[in-house]
Order: structure tokens, then sequence, then C-alpha cells
């Protein structure tokens, strides 16, 4: 949205930005006096509106358009918090209606607990040689494929790059390379091409991995701004500023220091905790664990982005590893064989999203594993800067197993550092047996791997690579088979060390107890030691599996709660489930029509790998589609590209989805997020479908219930039997002592609905009853107020003469006048009086809503008739004609509930409203059900190559 668009990007330079704050300052004279650095500390104009709001404090308002509302809470299950239903405060005249930015963090707080609390994995993400996803990594490791190559097997500008396959089998051109690298996303992140191509590839990767790991957490990254969320990333030097200034051209300094490629995933974000860049070579990406785990139980952050990133582009520095007998003469990492001399250069990155056990099961979120220690130490005076030391390597893994209080004998399995060294893996081995080999039985050796004979040495990420591995390998219940390992190193008596080398593919050994645990070592040239020790979480801890993929977690399911009044009734316990919702809806967005068609076929992917557990017949109402609906909704960020499918089944989910990939035009971006609600005289006209929503939707009951309630006080008759026409009730919709309260109450009843999703008016209109609905929405009197109003006939002002009537808080255009009222002005019964008897032409409504800048109207009720013809043609300055939207559907002849084809229908409603971009909350859609997160496709980066232009010399 424009709201969330930094000053300066919209083109605003200092001295712009000196006027501005000289106009606030003589706008608030005396009231408020406005910084230098405004702009600065406050870059957007949502971050500026709610500073603005909380320095001058809330505008004065009457009695809020509907009750306060809280979250009902079963005893079975924690709920997800749904938007409260108030009303939406705005400036009296011309209201924005504009997302708020994100609140300061708060101080962080001591948590409670032991130093060794678990610490849960709960989402990851890979681009590494041969691997450009989590799946594809698993089934390089799986299969036993190595991915090192002879140079770079995509085309590229790779002329004196290492790697470059011109070069032959030499020393410097075999490695793991990721295919494409020189290509990004640089639209999706907002970066100038001109930067994208300064931009260190490090910087890139970073960015696209740390975005899909979150998604793979189910977390909205967006929805991450100004949050205590941590990032700590083990990077290397900028190779790529090498090769920049070796082809004649200066480096750009932004683009290529190993700070601000960390700190540019905090900024992208708009993350406020520490973003740590870790340049510890070899162990840098498993200390950055370390850090994370540390931030998390000393309460620093609330959530961790961890991992780290490595990319190989200089000759030189290769050259000089091979100098010092660093690399593999064979180019292969064969660590613990008797030929072993030395490790393969490689590149990539990992990230894993990191939080506090006690909050990720609280959460529902998906736990791949739980970290139980992780610890950092340095070798001190060793026998070199460079040589490893075996007693410290011992002491780091007894301190990773202290803070876990976890036995060594109870460890299956080591991913080992295993950098191929004649030396060092002896060392290594050595260490491991040393600790892990205590009171172990015989038939149950420590068995131990690693992933550089799979992918070769990532070098400052290769820390993360180990520890997806081991996550990965835990869940599917196989340790994948360690290559090139042939004949063991005669540095080491095999035969008297408690371990074995997973020369095989193995099964995790069973454990009848206890869940399987593995450590991970990384050590640092510099002398740098660190250990992680991480336990399986599976089925019996409480989460399911993903029937597709068996060893993808599934979150564990959240009673979703739903924003009711104070006085309402409760949601239905776990043994009175709502009925079905018949009716799903899949948002999809994207930054392109590109990427949309792209996330398109994702689905249809996920679909097809899913044919098994899901007949084209599956109902919408089943889990499967239910959870992919819900972490669609609630777990992506949504772009200004959407569309929103509505569907029944697999089969009709399938065909949308077919449709937008092959469609040559997608729905036109997103315009804006103002919108008005639109009262017609009459809702009665769908009351047929006012009982199966209230038996469906809290929202509705929440409403109807209280007007139920402050009916019978004042008429002593049921005025849900008469909306209902249940069997006995002596009522007739056709008289308005009748018909008028009971299109009030579900004009009302609908409103709550709407906020229920998330959709609140800035603007509202009503003719005839229908105005009473809207001043309500508007604030002018409380709910039951406004039912007396809509229930006594006759003289207005002796029915409100007892009533608080206060002026509207967001703009209520005037049926009389056709214009908003006045500022200060209420709608008193005076004015009641005359909008009985004085109706403005409905020309001038529109053209009042066109003025104040509407994008979509809400009609509250049947089909779009109002709402349509308050809608103006496209504006003199070429904006856009507002979208009218209806709410609910009458049902078919034969009483069956509308399909999800029909026009006007409540889910084709909110997609609709999604598509016409506003803020959608699909917590609403899913009020009183128990849903699971998934795992579900992620974005489809539309990358193009950016690459440094060579400059003569």
């Amino acid at each position: 949205p424009a709201s969330t668009v930094g000053f300066f990007d919209l083109g605003m330079d200092s001295l712009m930005a000196v006027e501005l704050r000289n106009r606030l300052n003589r706008a608030f004279a005396d009231t408020y006096a406005a910084p230098n650095t405004l702009v600065f500390d406050y870059p957007t104009i949502a971050d500026l509106a709610r500073h603005l709001v909380d320095a001058l404090g809330e505008p004065e308002a009457g009695p809020k358009a509907a009750p306060e509302t809280k979250p009902v809470q079963t005893p079975e299950t924690k709920p997800v918090q749904a938007p409260e239903t108030k009303p939406v405060q705005a400036p009296e005249t011309n209201p924005v209606q504009a997302p708020k930015a994100s609140p300061q963090p708060p101080a962080p707080q001591p948590v409670e607990g032991r130093r060794d609390d678990g610490i849960a994995i709960v989402g990851m993400a890979c681009r590494f040689p041969g691997a450009p996803d989590i799946g594809a990594f698993w089934r390089q490791l799986e299969t036993g494929r190595d991915a090192v190559t002879n140079g770079r097997q995509d085309n590229g500008a790779w002329t004196g790059i290492a790697g470059d396959p011109e070069v032959g089998n030499d020393i410097w051109g075999r490695g793991g390379f990721v295919e494409e690298i020189d290509r990004f996303d640089a639209r999706f992140f907002g970066v100038q091409p001109i930067g994208a191509r300064m931009m260190d590839p490090q910087q890139r990767l970073l960015l696209e991995t740390s975005w899909r790991a979150l998604e793979d957490a189910g977390i909205d990254p967006e929805g991450l701004k100004g949050s205590r969320t941590g990032v700590y990333a083990g990077i290397a030097t900028s190779e790529y500023r090498d090769l920049m200034m070796a082809n004649g051209g200066g480096p750009d300094y932004l683009g290529t220091a190993s700070g601000m490629a960390v700190g540019g995933v905090a900024f992208r974000l708009g993350l406020m905790g520490p973003a740590m860049p870790v340049m510890l070579n070899c162990a840098a990406s498993l200390v950055t664990v370390q850090q994370a785990v540390a931030g998390l139980r000393t309460g620093e952050v609330d959530l961790a982005l961890v991992g780290g990133v490595n990319a190989i582009f200089s000759p030189g520095l290769t050259r000089a590893m091979a100098a010092l007998g660093m690399l593999s003469r064979e180019g292969r990492c064969k660590t613990f064989d008797a030929s072993a001399d030395g490790f393969v250069r490689s590149e990539g990155c990992g990230m894993v999203v990191l939080k506090r056990l006690a909050d990720a099961e609280a959460d529902g979120d998906r736990i791949w594993a739980v970290i139980r220690g992780a610890a950092v130490n340095q070798n001190g005076a060793s026998a070199g800067p460079t040589v490893p030391n075996g007693p410290a390597q011992e002491r780091v893994i007894e301190e990773a197993l202290s803070q876990a209080g976890v036995q060594p004998s109870d460890v299956d399995y080591l991913e080992a550092h295993g950098a191929g060294s004649e030396l060092g893996d002896p060392i290594e081995v050595q260490a491991a047996a040393a600790v892990y080999g205590r009171g172990r039985d015989k038939d149950r050796p420590l068995l131990i791997g690693s992933v550089k004979t799979n992918i070769g040495h990532l070098e400052s990420a290769a820390g993360v690579a180990a520890l997806i591995k081991v996550v990965l390998a835990m869940r599917r219940g196989l340790i994948p088979k360690h290559l090139h390992f042939k004949d063991p190193s005669p540095h080491l008596d095999w035969d008297r060390l408690p371990v074995r080398v997973v020369s095989e593919a193995t099964d995790w050994p069973p454990q009848a107890d206890r869940p399987p645990r593995a450590g991970i070592s990384a050590f640092g040239i510099s002398g740098t030691n660190a250990h992680v020790l991480v336990e399986g979480y599976d089925a019996a801890n409480g989460t399911a599996l993903d029937g597709a993929d068996g060893g993808s977690p599934v979150g564990s399911a959240l009673r979703v709660a739903a924003p009711l009044p104070e006085a309402a009734t409760e949601l239905p316990r776990d043994g009175d489930a709502l009925p079905a919702r018949e009716t799903r809806l899949l948002p999809l967005s994207g930054k392109s029509e590109d990427a949309l068609r792209a996330l398109a076929d994702r689905y249809l992917a996920w679909l097809d790998e899913r044919a098994d557990d899901l007949a084209p017949e599956a109902t919408a109402s089943g889990p499967l589609l239910s959870d992919m609906a819900w972490t669609a909704g609630v777990g992506r960020s949504h772009f200004s590209h959407r569309t929103g499918l509505a569907f029944r089944d697999a089969a009709s989910l399938r065909t949308r989805l077919t449709e937008v990939s092959a469609a040559e035009t997608l729905p036109k971006p997103a315009a804006g997020a103002k919108v008005a609600f639109a009262y017609p005289n009459d809702v009665g006209g769908w009351a047929d479908l006012a009982e199966p929503l209230y038996k469906s939707e809290p929202a509705i009951r929440a409403v109807l219930d209280r007007c139920e309630a402050a009916f019978r006080d004042r008429r002593g008759a049921s005025l849900l039997d008469a909306m209902f026409g249940r069997a006995g009730a002596e009522t007739d919709l056709d008289d308005p002592a009748w018909a008028r309260p009971v299109s009030y109450a579900l004009a009302c009843a609908l409103t709550t609905l709407w906020s229920s999703v998330g959709i609140r008016p800035s603007v509202v209109f009503g003719c005839g009853a229908g105005e009473i609905a809207a001043a309500q929405a508007a604030g002018a009197f409380t709910l039951e107020d406004g039912l007396r109003l809509a229930a006594l006939p006759g003289d207005p002002e002796t029915v409100l003469k007892d009533v608080a009537i206060a002026p509207p808080s967001i703009a209520l255009v005037s049926s009389i006048s056709g214009r908003p009222l006045d500022p200060g002005e209420s709608p008193d019964g005076a004015y009641w009086a005359r909008q009985a008897r004085e109706t403005a032409p409905m020309e001038r409504c529109a053209d009042t809503l066109a003025e104040l800048g509407v994008h979509a109207i809400v009609e509250i009720g049947s089909g779009t008739a109002l709402g349509s013809a308050l809608v103006r043609g496209p504006t003199a300055n070429g904006a856009d004609a507002a979208v009218a939207i209806g709410s609910v559907t009458r049902p078919s002849a034969d009483g069956n509930r509308p399909s999800a084809d029909a026009d006007g229908g409540l889910v084709n409603a909110v997609a609709a409203a999604y598509e016409a971009g506003l803020p959608v909350s699909f917590a609403g859609l899913f009020a009183g059900e128990n849903r699971r997160r998934i795992a579900l496709p992620g974005y489809p980066f539309q990358r193009r190559s950016f690459w440094f232009t060579k400059r003569e010399r």
C-alpha cells in the first residue's frame, strides 16, 4: 500500500523533509513541535500517522459503533487472535484508512525457565549446490548424489571467475556451485537495477532464503515489521568486490559490506532485533545458532532468522587456499578416508527460523526439531593458531550436553565438521569418541557422517547446511550415505573407537523411550569450535506429518477465536462443532502477473503431489484443503497483484488454478484500501440466509443474540423467531414494526462479520432504515439504542430523548444532503425527523463518495444494487472507478446454500474485497474451527541477471 512506501522512495529530498516538518509545526502550533529528524524517524506515511496520533492523542468521539471485543477462549486450545470489532478512528472529514504502522518493540523482559529450555526450529530454507530448495536437498542426500562439478553448469558471465567452465578441470575450477547465482528478484525487494548489479550475491541469497524460511514457518514476513526478531548470519568476505576491483570497477561499499548483508535483511523486513554478521570462517553459521539460542533464552529476541551464506568468485583466493594445502587435489571432500587431502570450495545459503519451544507449541507452529544445547569456545594456546585442538573440542561438546541435560550415550549421530583434513579429521573423531563414547553400549556406536561429501565445503554456511541435513534425516528416519569413504583413515584405530561412519544409507537407530538426538560440529580455521545438540520432535510430541511428504511437519491444531462483544455468548465447545463451511478461499498474490501465474502453477503441483490423499471430490471442508486455505491466508504476505479463488472441492480448485495459470490477463493491481459501507433501506430480502449464518458464523451470532435480548426486554417477543420464520411466530416482515428491527439487526450483524475479516469502513451511507445501521457503524449510538430507534415507530425526538448521541467517528454521508455530516454534527432526533421526509438524489451521494476517494463500496445486504448505483466511472485524473461488492447471496430456489460460483456469496464477497486490495484478516473465515499450519508453496521469485559491468583500463 502507498501508506507504507518510504517518503524518500516517493521522491522526497532533504529540503522537502524540512518543508514537511515546517508545515506540521504550523498546523499544530502550540500543540506539537516536530523534530528536525521527523521524516528519518518515521519514514512512511503510516509510521508518521501513528506517531502523530500518539503525540496528539485520539480525537474525541462518541460511543463506539460496536462494543469492544475479546477473543473467546476454550480450555482445550489456545485461540488465534482475530481483529477487534471497533470502528475506524479517523479525522472527522475525509478520513483515510491506512494500515497501522507496527508499534515499537517493547523492552526485553526476562524469560522464565531454565537455561536449557528447548528452542524450536519452526522454518527452514536453503539454496545449495544442485538443490534450490529443501525438498531438492533431501532428494540429493537420499540418493547419495555428489553436487560438486567441473565448473559452473549454467550460462553466465563466468570468464575469469572461480568456476569458469572454460578453465577445465583445474583445482580452482571445481566446486559446488549454485545455479543462476547472478540472478535476483530485485523488484520484489525494492532494489533498483543499478543497486542490484553492485550488490554482492551473498546479500541476494540471504534476502531470498530468509523470506522462504519465514514462509516455511507459516509466518507472514511483512507482519514482522517492528518486531523483536533477530538476524544472525555467518558470512565471508566479499569475493564479488574482488571481482569488481580486478575488472577495473570501484566496489560499492554498501553492496559488498558483510554487515550490510545481514542488516539488509532486517531493513527490508523491518526487523528490530539484533542484526549480527559473524565472520568466523567455517564455524560461522553454527556460531550464529548459539548466539540466537542465547538471545531467545534471555528474552533479547522473540524470533530469530539464523544461518549463513557463501559465494565463491575469486580465483586468487582459491589459488591461495590451494597453496596452503587446504584444497583437495581431486576436488572432493573425502572425509575420514585414507585418501583425504582437503576440501572443495562450495557456495550457497541456508536459513532456519528459531523460536522458544513453549511459544512455538502455543502458537501451533510447524516444529521441525528442537535445539537443546549450543556451545562455542576457542582452542586457546594450542599447537598453532590454525591447528585443531582435541581437548577444546571435547569441552565444547560437554558444554552442549550439559545445557541439554543429556547423557552422551543418548546421542545417536554426529554430523561432523569433517573438512577432509588428514590431520583435522582424526582429531575430531578422537574428541567425539572421548565424550560420546562414555557409557555407550558396544552394539550402539555413535554414527558419524558429513554433508561436505555431498555438496562440498560451504565455509561460512557449512554449519547451517549440516543442521538442515540432520533435521531432515531425523524427520525421515534415515541417515544419508556418507560419500567417498572407501578406506578408513589409518590415523585412527577404528576397531577400538565407539564410532561408525555411515558409509551406506542407514535407518535412524530406534529409541524406545526418547526422541532421536544428534550433535553437530563446526570448527573455524581461527580456532573457534561450535557444537549444537538437536532433538527430534515428532507425532509422539503432538505434531502430525504431511501425508505427501513424511518428513514435513504439520502444526498443532489451534482453535481460531472470533471477535465477540463482551456480553455475547461463547463459541461452541469442541464437542459442539460449528457446521462445516462448505466454501473456502485460496488467496494468491504476487508483485507481478508472471509471479501470480507461477504461484498458481506451484499450487497445481502441490495438488499433484497429494493426489493419493486428495481425490477430485475431496471437499473444501475437509482438513487438508481447509488447512491449506488457512495457512495461505495467515502465513503469507499479500501483494498488489491478487486473485481470490473460492472453491468447494479439489476439482473446482484445480479448475480455478488452471484458469489463473493460463490467463492472458489477470486482475489489475489493487487500487487502494478506502472502503465505504452502503446500507440499503431493507436488507430483509436475505433473511432466508440469516439462520444458516447465525449457526455457522460466531460474529453473526454474537450481534443477533444481543439484539434478541434487547428486543425481548422492550417488546416481550422474539426478534429471532421473526427473523428466522420459526413456527408459531406471529409476525409479518411486511410490517415496518418488524421489518425495520430485523433489517437493522441483520445489517449490524453483517457489519460485524465484515469486521471479523478485517474490513472496516472509512465512510458509511444508508438509505431509509439502513441509515440507522450506518449511523451505528459510525459510532453515533450503541447497538441497543439503534435498535430502539429502528423498532419504535412515530416522533424520533421522543424515542431518542434519553439516548446519548455523538458525532460520527468516521464520515457519515447523509441521505438528506448527500454530503458528510459536518464536524461536530450529530444525527439527533431532529435529524431523523427530517430524514423521514427528505432524500438527496443518489447522484449527489455517488459524487460525494468519489470525492472522498472511496475505492470499494461494500453493500451490507444482498446483491450490489445500492453499491452499483453509488459507483462513479473513472475520474478526471484517471483513477479507476470504485468496486461494488455484495455481502451475501440468497439461497437457490431449492433452498440449498448458494454455490461457490454464486455472485455475491460470502466467500466470493471476501475474495472480491481481497482482489480490490482491502486488508483481509483471514482468521475471520475460520472462526470457531481447529486449524493447523501446513507446508505450502513458497513465493516464485521472478529473477533476472544482475552482474557488474567490466570496465576497460
